[in-house]
């Protein structure tokens, strides 16, 4: 079984990774093992802090992008509130965007909140538009098919009319917020969004593919948080 495993840099914020992937890795019986940035391994799913050892206070850290989007299996970055991070609101939010990855974003969701007896939000953030032709598009339609895409599953659904980093930052009430990994290979404007501004850990699902990770490319942290929607 591929184990778990925690990216520790002995910072505050791996100390919070580590406690994060332990919990998670009691709920799925799975094994879990402490790596650097930079080591090769086979996961079921990465774990890091936001934040390294040598980051100031605002923005990711180095290794975050590098990790998450390089990683061959989902990676949670965990951030936010001790509420939050310790599982206390009973709730996991997954944002579609009616795109291609919906469908997997929708699966790990439903997953993760059923092995922590959580409730599901599905969540879609479209601003207001500018003009007003653009007044007619239904957006309503991405939840329809969320809804569809997970059949039975008991879940709620939600359309913010924000900004997709907006709506991620009044997610207050969430234990984990679900995303896509994005069109990019440095992840997508939805994606880093979410793990500039989300108030809870934050989990990147990937496509399926190679569960080894070979190391990180060059992939600079942006400067400021980027909020251009997609």
């Amino acid at each position: 079984m591929d184990p778990v495993v925690v990216i520790a840099d002995g910072s505050p914020w791996s100390v919070e990774a580590v406690e994060w992937a332990t919990a998670h890795a009691r709920l799925v019986h799975a094994p879990v093992v402490a790596r650097w940035p930079e080591d090769r391994f086979r996961a079921r799913l990465v774990v890091l802090g936001y934040q390294s050892r040598a980051n100031s206070s605002l923005g990711l850290g180095r290794h975050v992008l590098s990790v998450v989007c390089s990683a061959g299996c989902d990676a949670v970055v965990v951030r936010g509130t001790s509420a939050a991070r310790h599982g206390e609101h009973g709730r996991v939010t997954a944002l579609v965007s009616g795109g291609q990855d919906d469908a997997l974003v929708l699966a790990r969701a439903a997953a993760f909140a059923e092995q922590r007896g959580a409730a599901l939000r599905v969540l879609h953030a479209e601003p207001l538009p500018v003009l007003r032709e653009d007044h007619d598009e239904d957006h309503t339609r991405v939840l329809a098919r969320a809804s569809e895409l997970l059949g039975d599953v008991a879940h709620s659904s939600m359309l913010v009319r924000r900004q997709p980093h907006e709506a991620i930052a009044r997610c207050l009430n969430t234990d984990l917020i679900v995303v896509g990994p994005g069109e990019t290979r440095a992840c997508g404007s939805v994606t880093r969004a979410a793990l500039h501004h989300a108030p809870c850990p934050v989990l990147v699902v990937h496509r399926p593919g190679a569960r080894e990770r070979t190391g990180a490319p060059a992939l600079p942290a942006p400067r400021r948080p980027v909020r251009t929607p997609v």
